[in-house]
């Protein structure tokens, strides 16, 4: 027995915190040799933080989202990354004291593993050790975005406050104005993504016919889209334009004369010749939603004006 005391004297440490703040953390229960004479080793156990991060989902769910935390204002080195499917809740084990506890540096970045959503990043403030609950996070499908600018056909000039408008049918969904710069930039919820009616229509504030184009977002969630308003220069002046909705273009001017086209207000005609009761002259019709060809014909003088074109806003109602 004294043999064996000679050879092995183990003196066994287990180090105990009490006190108001007390904590329970994972067990580390290898044991750690100083590999000196007398051998002693040390089993001990420190703290750990949960973090919980509870989740929502807008209309629909990704299939997997993958979570990285970082610490401390570092977005390179994740102190852990997490691949799973999609959760309730987001739940994490991070080491004692990694996190930033002075500032919201922290960061859990929210992956969709999904083209259809955006990744989220959510920032936080840290503790010690113990429990997180961060506020939930709702998880959407991207925005679809449409952009561009608006410009006048005749010379390529911008032109700006112009009504722009994404319409699903007849139903506006989201309005807005190019800026000065003729800049414009609409957002709408990504549940619209696959709507077969949805279209852009711009310059219902002005004198001339509305344009109006479909918008396809099945391969791209952003698409830039530049809106021509009025007529083109090959169009020469005089220009008039047609006072109401439902003018008839007519092949020619007799009484009876076959109807080619019912117009709608706002449509721009170059007038070549001029009868007592007609004006003669050129309309532009869209071939395959972009290419334009002209068409001659003959309008009633009384379903026309002449358009001024210093002057393109419509006057408010009433004036």
């Amino acid at each position: 027995m004294n043999r064996i005391r000679q050879y092995l004297f183990t003196i066994s440490l287990v180090i105990l915190l009490s006190g108001c703040s007390s904590f329970k953390g994972p067990l580390y229960p290898d044991i750690i040799y100083n590999n000196r004479q007398p051998l002693i080793s040390v089993t001990y156990e420190y703290g750990e933080i949960q973090l919980i991060l509870p989740l929502r989902y807008d209309a629909a769910v990704p299939d997997n989202i993958l979570f990285k935390v970082f610490a401390q204002g570092d977005t390179l080195r994740p102190i852990i990354s997490i691949l799973q499917e999609a959760p309730k809740e987001f739940l994490a084990y991070l080491p004692q004291g990694v996190l930033d506890i002075q500032n919201s540096t922290n960061l859990i970045k929210i992956i969709p593993q999904d083209k259809n959503f955006d990744p989220v990043t959510v920032r936080f403030k840290g503790i010690s050790f113990g429990r997180i609950v961060l506020p939930p996070k709702t998880i959407r499908i991207g925005q679809l975005v449409v952009s561009g600018n608006t410009y006048f056909n005749s010379n390529d000039s911008m032109i700006t406050n112009v009504d722009v408008s994404i319409q699903n049918f007849d139903n506006v969904i989201y309005t807005t104005r190019s800026n000065e710069l003729g800049f414009y930039q609409l957002a709408i919820p990504g549940e619209y993504r696959y709507a077969e009616h949805l279209r852009v229509v711009a310059g219902e504030n002005l004198i001339f016919k509305p344009y109006t184009k479909k918008l396809d977002f099945s391969n791209n969630r952003k698409l830039k889209l530049d809106i021509g308003i009025g007529p083109s220069r090959d169009m020469v002046e005089p220009i008039y334009l047609t006072n109401k909705d439902n003018v008839h273009f007519r092949d020619g001017p007799e009484i009876g004369s076959e109807t080619l086209f019912l117009l709608k207000e706002g449509e721009a005609i170059s007038v070549d010749r001029v009868t007592l009761g007609e004006y003669f002259g050129s309309i532009e019709v869209e071939i395959d939603n972009s290419k334009r060809v002209k068409m001659k014909g003959w309008i009633n003088r009384g379903d026309l004006r002449l358009v001024n074109m210093h002057n393109v806003y419509r006057l408010p109602k009433g004036n």
